[in-house]
């Protein structure tokens, strides 16, 4: 194991024992995109994850409430981290293959999105990636204003799939 996944799983242990603040730092330098967004990490467990989305000027929309862009990016990235969290990344190569958003309302302020694992859905899923080595799956985020109010869910589709089973990795 590289010193660099080595790093990665000390860290991610650690936000799993309540203290998210360095993985949210890794993860903005992993996921470059979301950088400017400024979303942190509260909670990553097998139970769920959660993130913020801060009210700043670079989230908000001409309205001045939360861009309808970086609740998508929130939904996406609370999804992706419940992936990161329940599949190991040095033997699986994760892909999101597409992202609906169902906007219910103007959000208040900054938000928070939560999602996690529907009932029995990981063990099918780690079943079938045994059997073979690939796994399509989709994920549901909701997120909420400051308000507490449900403003947006949005549906991340991902892939999983085994890095045995990739065509063209490159070995480095």
């Amino acid at each position: 194991m590289s010193f660099t996944n080595k790093l990665f799983a000390r860290v991610i242990q650690r936000a799993k024992k309540g203290k998210p603040n360095l993985f949210s730092q890794m993860m903005q330098e992993i996921v470059p995109f979301n950088r400017p967004h400024r979303i942190s990490v509260i909670k990553i467990s097998a139970q769920g994850c959660t993130v913020a989305i801060p009210e700043r000027r670079r989230n908000l929309n001409h309205l001045g409430t939360m861009h309808a862009c970086a609740i998508a990016a929130a939904g996406e990235y609370v999804s992706g981290l419940n992936v990161i969290e329940a599949f190991d990344i040095s033997k699986y190569r994760l892909i999101m293959s597409r992202l609906e958003v169902d906007y219910l309302k103007r959000p208040s302020g900054s938000c928070t999105a939560n999602s996690s694992w529907p009932n029995e859905m990981l063990v099918a899923l780690k079943t079938s990636l045994k059997s073979d080595g690939v796994a399509t799956f989709a994920l549901t985020s909701k997120l909420t204003d400051s308000k507490s109010e449900h403003v947006a869910t949005t549906t991340t589709h991902w892939q999983v799939k085994s890095w045995e089973k990739v065509r063209g990795r490159s070995q480095a």
